[in-house]
């Protein structure tokens, strides 16, 4: 398994459950994703390094690169990042007929579309930039790979869960503030409502749904079941840490970008597979005791 993005969140959640399932993950050398010159020809050199790591194995390759959110301005280079990596897989032969996987983003996906909850059958419609690129690579899975590779697009909750890069996210966010006892802003209504899984749970979900996808294009939707207010993520936050979280509401630009209702169906659920997620609190408890334990202020 080769994972663009390994040294995320996400992605690198993805590798250590890859790691526990069997994969062989293939070490990849760093990619200058912010520099267009090198970045096509560092990505067709390890399709080819890949190519060979991977012979007569089965390859599946996962897209996990990307930006965070909605409010991050490192964005206007994602759909080209994707390009390029587009172009360096369909030219490596040997990489043929492999499993490509996108993680995409549910909340940006279908941050326009109408009458919650969303499922996999829910048409996509985007009411930001970071929505619209989403549903562009989607596109290009569609239509540049489709024919050459089984295609797997898994469309992604909120994630959050023990991470000691950048506090991204609502509850890595909320459970820092409650640790570190600083305030923190809130920049969307308590009611809006999110669907949000523990990292662990979605890399060993994506892994699932993959592996158990049909040949040619196939889809997911990959979240915990859950779907919370804002306002009972801080109520369960204040009991689960047994402390006040220190909050104030703000408004941004971005604030007008952010749909009030993202509930969703995953499809976890519609397929009877055999998982259970972490619920919310308990997934709350584990962040938090891991900050308390390893605090990295970030």
């Amino acid at each position: 398994m080769w994972i663009l993005g390994q040294g995320g969140f996400l992605g690198n959640a993805i590798a250590r459950s890859a790691n526990l399932n069997g994969y062989s993950v293939f070490e990849a050398n760093s990619i200058p994703w912010n520099e267009p010159a090198q970045r096509l020809g560092a990505l067709t050199q390890l399709a080819g390094a890949f190519g060979e790591f991977s012979a007569n194995s089965g390859p599946t390759l996962v897209w996990a690169a990307g930006a965070d959110g909605v409010g991050q301005r490192e964005q206007e280079g994602e759909v080209e990042s994707f390009t390029d990596f587009v172009h360096s897989i369909s030219s490596a032969r040997s990489l043929h007929g492999a499993r490509v996987v996108l993680c995409s983003s549910a909340g940006g996906v279908y941050s326009a579309s109408k009458n919650p909850p969303f499922s996999i059958a829910t048409p996509v419609a985007a009411s930001n930039k970071y929505g619209s690129n989403k549903i562009a690579i989607e596109s290009m899975m569609k239509t540049e790979l489709a024919t050459l590779f089984d295609v797997h697009i898994a469309r992604i909750t909120n994630l959050y869960g023990p991470w000691p890069g950048p506090r991204q996210g609502l509850i890595n966010r909320m459970c820092t503030a409650a640790a570190t006892r600083k305030a923190l802003q809130i920049y969307v209504p308590l009611d809006t409502v999110r669907d949000y899984i523990y990292v662990s749970d979605a890399a060993e979900l994506l892994l699932l749904e993959s592996a158990t996808a049909a040949s040619g294009l196939s889809l997911s939707l990959i979240g915990s079941g859950e779907n919370s207010s804002v306002g009972e993520v801080i109520k369960t936050v204040t009991n689960v840490t047994r402390r006040k979280v220190p909050i104030s509401l703000a408004y941004l630009e971005s604030t007008k970008l952010q749909p009030r209702d993202l509930r969703m169906k995953s499809s976890w659920q519609e397929r009877n597979h055999r998982f259970a997620p972490i619920p919310l609190a308990e997934g709350i408890k584990r962040l938090f005791d891991s900050l308390v334990t390893v605090p990295r202020w970030n």
